[in-house]
């Protein structure tokens, strides 16, 4: 059976209910165009929130992954400055050669040369790249020169405790210093180190 005759009186019927009027007026069109407005607007507000605080999360976290990276560098450093400060004072006393090679230092470098696979590393000062990276050539020529009789031992031993007070008196006291205040920047934003990684370390 064929119904397609009463639908059309029906939906006929449904649009003369409709109030016209209420269409018509300016007030109807205003409410609708700030509806429109206000959520637009809302969705801005809250796209633009939420990006900042992406990149202040970002940034925070680099700081807290240089934070890591001066005080890896600085404790690396530390050791090698110590060691080698050991190893002048043999030099002073001009051993034997045998006994100059079987005390040769080794100057550790795992940080150092993994820092360059960190995104952060020049977010580091270049002054202390520079000056690390002065101390460790100077130091391991002047190691080699030392064993190979290239240079002698008591002119070695001075020009390595020279080196090494550099790095203890110059390098090593403002690298400290520069992950400290680091570590206070954070600490002012509300986060401690660690937090960000979900450690407690």
């Amino acid at each position: 059976m064929d119904n397609s005759n009463k639908n059309p009186p029906k939906i006929s019927n449904a649009l003369k209910t409709v109030d016209n009027k209420e269409l018509k007026s300016t007030g109807f069109w205003l409410n609708q165009v700030f509806l429109v407005l206000s959520t637009v607007f809302g969705v801005y507000l809250a796209a633009q929130s939420g990006l900042e605080q992406a990149l202040k999360f970002d940034t925070f976290s680099k700081m807290e992954d240089n934070y890591y990276l001066r005080i890896s560098l600085y404790d690396e450093v530390k050791d090698n400055a110590d060691n080698l400060s050991k190893f002048a004072a043999l030099l002073a006393k001009s051993p034997p050669k045998s006994e100059l090679e079987y005390n040769k230092p080794t100057i550790e470098k795992y940080i150092w040369q993994t820092m360059q696979y960190s995104p952060t590393t020049l977010e580091t000062p270049s002054e202390f790249l520079t000056q690390v990276r002065r101390f460790y050539s100077k130091s391991q020529f002047i190691i080699d020169a030392a064993i190979n009789r290239k240079m002698s031992a008591k002119y070695a031993s001075e020009e390595l405790k020279k080196a090494v007070a550099i790095i203890e008196n110059q390098t090593l006291p403002n690298l400290q210093s520069s992950a400290a205040l680091l570590k206070t920047e954070l600490s002012k934003n509300g986060i401690d180190i660690g937090t960000l990684k979900g450690n407690n370390n």
